[in-house]
């Protein structure tokens, strides 16, 4: 003869409290999603800053070659970019 343990009384959570952990759960997975784009996209705008500053970093490579070229060419002196006058200083 097999004895049977007793079971606690099992109950049944109301439709409205199951609907409140269904929304809740529901709610909890969204943010979670949210939090993983919000991830992704921090980890883009990093790579995007990251090329950004080499490429700001080649064009003042580029802007101190001219200047030098400028430069031994003419002396020193100042440029006006939209007249295309050079003052020289001495």
């Amino acid at each position: 003869m097999v004895l049977k343990e007793s079971t606690p009384n099992v109950q049944k959570f109301t439709e409205e409290e199951l609907t409140t952990l269904r929304t809740i759960q529901s709610k909890s997975q969204n943010a979670t999603l949210k939090f993983g784009q919000l991830y992704l996209n921090k980890i883009r705008l990093e790579e995007q800053e990251t090329i950004l500053k080499s490429h700001v970093k080649g064009l003042e490579q580029e802007e101190a070659e001219i200047a030098k070229q400028l430069s031994d060419k003419y002396g020193k002196g100042s440029i006006d970019i939209e007249t295309g006058e050079f003052t020289p200083t001495e």
